[in-house]
This record gives C-alpha cells, structure tokens and sequence, in this order.
C-alpha cells in the first residue's frame, strides 16, 4: 500500500514539475501556436 501512495505522489509531483517547467521555457500550446508566422490568412 506505501508503494502505491509513493508512486500517486511521484506521479503527481512530476505532472506539476513538467506542467511549470515546460511552461515558463516556452514549451506551452499556447506559446507556440501564438506566434504572427504561424497565422494563416487565406
């Protein structure tokens, strides 16, 4: 049962890391996909 509790809290800490680090280097959906280069206009 200590295995598993470690493994959700292991699961959860490197989600939150991952989510902010990505982020704040540029790495975010949004980030990329704000950028005037990619705006089409047809």
């Amino acid at each position: 049962m200590k295995a598993m509790w470690t493994a959700f809290a292991a699961m959860i800490a490197i989600s939150v890391v991952a989510w902010y680090g990505l982020g704040e280097l540029g790495f975010s959906a949004a980030d990329r996909a704000s950028d005037p280069a990619n705006v089409r206009l047809d």
